[in-house]
């Protein structure tokens, strides 16, 4: 009884997961795949976003079309008072572009900006992990191995 008294507060107390993985418990994934849909003025970040997170395998994420159903939106708002570039919503499954903040950043930043919000929508978390997407601390534009490791963790 002792023995299953002590697991059991040590699960409750450091959780469950995989040691260092990073994990929100929501995401857009239908299947194996994300139909978007949507627009931003930032199409070419959102873009190059997409395609750092389509190297990996088995999640595929494709623009909606007439025969598909729309998994996640894409939109721009201009909210001065969110202090944040851009912000996943797992309740309605939207990524927001805050383009009151992200007119001022760099190409790079914009990718990351993308590349950080599509990871929430595969069901990644934050982590200070450097260089990786998902550390929300820094503007790296490309999957690290952290990053790596916990999609492939929930997705192989």
């Amino acid at each position: 009884m002792r023995k299953t008294v002590l697991i059991l507060s040590l699960v409750l107390l450091f959780g469950a997961n995989t040691a260092g993985a990073h994990f929100t418990g929501t995401n857009s994934v239908d299947g194996s795949e994300i139909r978007w849909g949507g627009s931003t003025t930032y199409s070419t970040a959102w873009n190059s976003g997409v395609s750092t997170w389509n190297g990996l395998n088995p999640i595929d994420i494709l623009p909606d079309t007439i025969w598909t159903i729309e998994d996640l939106t894409i939109a721009d708002v201009s909210w001065p008072l969110q202090v944040w570039y851009g912000a996943y919503s797992p309740n309605d499954d939207y990524i927001y572009f805050n383009t009151y903040y992200m007119g001022s950043l760099s190409a790079n930043q914009k990718h990351n900006i993308a590349a950080h919000e599509l990871g929430h929508a595969l069901g990644l978390g934050h982590h200070t992990i450097s260089s990786n997407v998902m550390d929300s601390s820094n503007f790296y534009t490309s999957i690290g191995t952290h990053d790596e490791a916990d999609y492939n963790t929930l997705w192989n």
